[in-house]
């Protein structure tokens, strides 16, 4: 067998193949895995065949239904300069074919659908979907079109477009509607960078070397290159196991993170499921961001949590707590796991431009020269008080518009801040203890004097703060968390879940 090609010398669109194969297929070395097999270029199907995933039985759950495999269509463009929209999938010029890629797609789904009849068709691109089209908006958290798309009138745009898609996929008015729900898109461009964050995760949570960040040249890049020359594509736990052991890629023999407690409360797309040793799945309660049903909140998605908790005494510690989840979910979660419980957590955090971090949570320490919280305060005549938390982002202005509209019996509003906002607000996990027990401290003062009936709290941070101030936030009192409503024209919130 000839050496096989260095990273530098592979094609951009087959790195980005091989990256998104690994993200897929590294899944199959954690504990009790999801996945079954992956396959790269599958031989047996057309248009759909860069990578596929197939699942172990009952399959992947969305949103109360189960997927069997997913079959994924990867479309990479050098130039990082435009965008995809409902023209471009039926203009074979986009792809440079002599069909359309959804006219491809359909004809790969009329084979698909009788083998697997729970499969997905996914197109991934680096491109981001044109926020100016308007299929943009109805396109859901995790690529599915939502049902706007099937009730807008035949003479509207979006009727208009979906007249065009029937008549390139030259379906019956059954099948085509069949074939669009069995399709995702991403909504936003699957980048370079985010393939190799996704290697980097994976590679952490499965015990084997790392990617240095910005090299010229990755094993695993190698190693894929090697698949696709060699033809041998199709690859189980035991075969992956064995071919990383061969090439010198193990770096530990039991996975970091075999005892996770996982929440999932987001379908994210082209991203294999949270993975954990104790897994709690709410995806089916939620259509895109958006609780099915606002009963869910005090109803099946505390009940699945609370259900959680004798799963997670369990667990061998230190705990890993991995949050891919709301950011009231997150708190109640904490509040589930309070530290005089006497479990030793630690958070699985992701930071942007560097992967995941795993933060240790033990002690609180202060940073030099980092600001405190910034506390000030609205007042107003009102038996109960809102709270504000700025980390990421300023979440005053909105929460406090919704405050004086829908929540007459709040009175004074407390708007705790850090001076500097952002995504890296936060350095590490002693830093997040620290902050989380500074202003458990500081608002605990507040609810101790003026004794509020009931606290209505609007955070804006990362979820890992969120579990932090919920652990230990019960010295407030009776508290409702906000999610910010981000389908909202007027910017509002809604109630999500509570602690008492």
């Amino acid at each position: 067998m000839t050496t096989p090609p260095k990273l530098g010398a592979l094609s951009a669109g087959i790195r980005y193949q091989v990256r998104f194969f690994w993200r897929h297929a590294l899944a199959m070395l954690l504990p009790d895995p999801l996945v079954a097999k992956v396959v790269l270029e599958h031989h047996g199907v057309e248009a759909v065949d860069d990578v596929v995933v197939y699942y172990r039985p009952p399959g992947l759950n969305e949103r109360g239904t189960q997927v069997t495999a997913d079959f994924f269509q990867l479309k990479f463009h050098v130039a990082r300069t435009g965008a995809v929209d409902h023209a471009a999938v039926v203009n074979p010029e986009w792809t440079g074919t002599k069909l359309p890629i959804l006219r491809r797609l359909a004809n790969a789904w009329t084979g698909i659908a009788a083998e697997h009849p729970g499969s997905r068709l996914s197109l991934v691109t680096n491109w981001p979907w044109d926020p100016g089209s308007p299929v943009a908006g109805l396109i859901r958290d995790g690529g599915a079109l939502g049902d706007g798309f099937w009730t807008a009138g035949a003479k509207s745009a979006v009727g208009k477009i979906r007249n065009d898609w029937r008549a390139a996929c030259g379906l019956s008015d059954a099948d085509f509607e069949t074939f669009l729900r069995t399709l995702r898109f991403s909504t936003s461009a699957v980048s370079q960078d985010d393939a190799e964050l996704w290697l980097a995760d994976r590679c952490q949570l499965a015990g084997l070397k790392p990617v240095g960040r910005g090299v010229d040249h990755s094993p695993y890049d190698d190693l894929g290159a090697r698949f696709i020359e060699s033809g041998r594509t199709e690859h189980t736990p035991e075969s992956l196991r064995e071919l990383v052991a061969q090439n010198g890629l193990v770096l530990e023999k039991e996975p970091p993170f075999k005892s996770t407690f996982a929440v999932r409360s987001f379908t994210r797309f082209a991203h294999a499921a949270t993975d954990g040793a104790c897994m709690v799945d709410l995806t089916d309660l939620f259509d895109g961001r958006l609780a099915a049903s606002p009963e869910n909140w005090a109803g099946d998605i505390k009940a699945r949590l609370d259900a959680s908790i004798p799963k997670v005494e369990g667990l061998s510690q230190p705990i890993h707590v991995a949050l891919d989840a709301h950011l009231s979910i997150a708190w109640y979660t904490g509040h589930l796991l309070d530290p005089k419980a006497g479990a030793r957590v630690l958070l699985r955090q992701r930071t942007k431009g560097k992967g995941v971090d795993l933060w240790d949570v033990a002690v609180a320490r202060r940073p030099a020269d980092v600001p405190a919280w910034k506390l000030s305060t609205e007042d107003a005549e009102g038996d109960q008080l809102a709270v504000v938390i700025s980390v990421t982002h300023d979440g005053f202005v909105d929460a406090e518009r919704y405050v004086r509209a829908s929540l007459p019996a709040v009175g004074a509003i407390v708007h705790a801040a850090l001076p500097s906002l952002g995504p890296q607000a936060i350095t590490d996990g002693p830093h997040a203890r620290w902050l989380a027990d500074e202003l458990v401290r500081l608002i605990g003062a507040t609810t101790a004097r003026e004794r509020p009936k009931h606290v209505h709290i609007f955070p804006a941070c990362p979820a890992a703060l969120a579990f932090l101030i919920g652990q230990e936030a019960r010295v407030w009192g009776p508290a409702t968390i906000y999610e910010f409503d981000f389908g909202s024209a007027n910017r509002a919130y809604r109630p999500a879940m509570s602690t008492h």
